[in-house]
Parts: C-alpha cells; sequence; structure tokens
C-alpha cells in the first residue's frame, strides 16, 4: 500500500510516497524526480510496480510536499548530500537509485561520492554533462526576462502548460490534465520557481564537477531508458555517458519522449524487474562502439491521433 509519509532532517521537513517495507535480503527502490516534477510525478510508474518492492518516491528538497526555504541550496552536491542523509534516517544502506533528468543525474553523483552506499542505478533520459542542448534555455532563464516568465508560467492557461507536457512526450504518449496536476500545483507552490532559478544558477558549476568526477566511472550496474523522441537530452548522446559506466544497459524506447516513467509505465515497471533478474551475474564492460548491450524496444501497436508529432 502506497502511503505519504514526512521526516524531519537537518531542521527540513521532508515528504515521500513509501510503498512496502524494507526486509532483509530484499531490494529498495529509491526514485528521484526531474526538475520541475515530485513524488507525484511517478504515481504511473508506483501502480506499475510489484506491491511487493520497497519502493520509495521523494519530494526532494524544495519540491512536492518538502520544504522550500530561501536559505536552502538548491546545488547539486547540497542535492546529493541530502538525500544521502535522507538514506541514512532511514536506514536504507544500499538502494537502486532511480533517476529521472536531473534526478539521475543527482544519482550518477551519489553513485560516484558514496559508492558504497548504492547498490545501483536506473536512469530514465538522465541529464549528464556531454550535452549541451539544456545550455540555451538555462541563459535564458538567468535573465530578467526569463526570470519573468518562469514566475509567470505557473499561472498561465492549463491549455498552455498542456502544451509544454506534450513537447516533453513523444508521439506514443497521452497526456491529459490529470498528468499536468502535480506538475501544475508543484509549481504554483510558493517558494519553487525560486529554488529552481537557484538551481539553474548553478547548473553550468554542477555539470562541470559531475564530469570532472565521472573521469574515473561508475562501477554500479546501470540500466539506462531513453526515448527516442527525448527533446530534452537527446539518446545521441547515451554513447557519451556510457563511455564512463562500467556496466551499463540501453534500452531505447521507440514513440517515447523526456518521461518514459509517465508515458510507458508498464513497459518502464517491466523492464526494471527483468534487468534487477539479470544484474545477478556480471555485464560485459561497455565498448562505446558496440551494441551488444542496447536494445530498442518494438513501438506498440496502438494507433496515435498524434502520430505526426
Amino acid at each position: 500500500m502506497l502511503e505519504r509519509r514526512h521526516l524531519h532532517l537537518d531542521s527540513l521537513r521532508l515528504s515521500y510516497l513509501e510503498q512496502g517495507a524494507a526486509t532483509e535480503g530484499t531490494q529498495t527502490f529509491v526514485l528521484l524526480h526531474g526538475l520541475m516534477g515530485s513524488a507525484e510525478t511517478f504515481q504511473p510508474l508506483l501502480a506499475e510496480m510489484p506491491r511487493d518492492w520497497h519502493v520509495i518516491a521523494l519530494d526532494m528538497p524544495g519540491s512536492g510536499l518538502s520544504e522550500r526555504r530561501d536559505d536552502l541550496a538548491a546545488s547539486m552536491p547540497a542535492t546529493a548530500a541530502f538525500i544521502e542523509r535522507f538514506l541514512n534516517a532511514l536506514g536504507l544502506t544500499k538502494p537502486c537509485l532511480v533517476g529521472h533528468s536531473h534526478g539521475a543525474a543527482v544519482a550518477l553523483r551519489l553513485a560516484r561520492t558514496s559508492p558504497s552506499r548504492v547498490q545501483s542505478l536506473v536512469l530514465l533520459g538522465p541529464a549528464h554533462p556531454y550535452f549541451e542542448e539544456a545550455n540555451p534555455l538555462i541563459r535564458f532563464y538567468l535573465t530578467l526576462p526569463g526570470r519573468i516568465f518562469a514566475y509567470t508560467m505557473p499561472w498561465f492557461p492549463e491549455w498552455f502548460q498542456m502544451m509544454g507536457l506534450r513537447r516533453m512526450a513523444g508521439p506514443q504518449s497521452w497526456d491529459t490534465p490529470e498528468r499536468l496536476k502535480p506538475y501544475r500545483e508543484n509549481l504554483r507552490t510558493r517558494g519553487t520557481m525560486s529554488h529552481l532559478l537557484r538551481l539553474l544558477g548553478t547548473w553550468q558549476e554542477d555539470m562541470a564537477d559531475l564530469r570532472r568526477l565521472l573521469h574515473k566511472p561508475v562501477k554500479q550496474p546501470t540500466l539506462i531508458l531513453w526515448g527516442d523522441c527525448d527533446r530534452a537530452v537527446p539518446v545521441g548522446t547515451a554513447s557519451k555517458l556510457r563511455e564512463h559506466l562500467r556496466e551499463s544497459e540501453l534500452h531505447v524506447l521507440p514513440g517515447v519522449g523526456h518521461r518514459p516513467a509517465e508515458e510507458q509505465p508498464e513497459l518502464t515497471a517491466g523492464l526494471i524487474a527483468a534487468w534487477m533478474l539479470r544484474t545477478e551475474t556480471p555485464a560485459p564492460y561497455y565498448k562505446p562502439n558496440s551494441s551488444a548491450s542496447q536494445s530498442r524496444i518494438p513501438a506498440f501497436m496502438v494507433p496515435s491521433l498524434e502520430a505526426g508529432d
């Protein structure tokens, strides 16, 4: 049963969703959302994950139902440190970190800075140091017109916000106002946007630091699920990232955009479950020019009214 829980950590109130309980010999999954998301945006995936799994979806500091504060550091090192203290507080020794977009970058950092604390990684459309497509947009948001746009965006009409949500999805996906709701509520909560802008203010520095850390490859087994229609972080950058992952498996999802856990939650949960069974035996070291550890999932035979998107 999925339950909402709260925890005070270093005088900061954190909130999270939890399914199941940690037991000896079982794997815990900790879900880390993207920039504008929250634990609630993982609801479609949580509904498809086996009921006997122990799963935690965290509202990261400054998001969801977790506390916002003007003095709260938003940098990636600070966020990763908070998550590590969160794991300590719950007594979670070696979870599998499931990170989406920026949450995936935070998971990669934790895997390098605290390798003994992370069992494995699942990266969903991961932000990483080897793509530059987001840089012009980040620079815009740090200008005065960009900041004004950011603060007014949560109050735009629903139809306009739906266009933005659709842009982050692929032609095989179908979004509804219900899918938009957690993003809309998160961005409308006082303090969210100022926290996000502080995060973007350290983005370049944080990614440069992560690039430095990844000079030594991540050793944990890593599953990567990436939509071939991802406009935010193009799948073509996957090979460069995988050069810094010692043991990785990539699945490219046709017709899926930047939100695989929401667009194809059943497929995403199934791929994670199958991969967990395979990681009991070591996988070969990934070679960038080899496709042996990469697969392309056939597109679902479902008619789409937006196939020409």
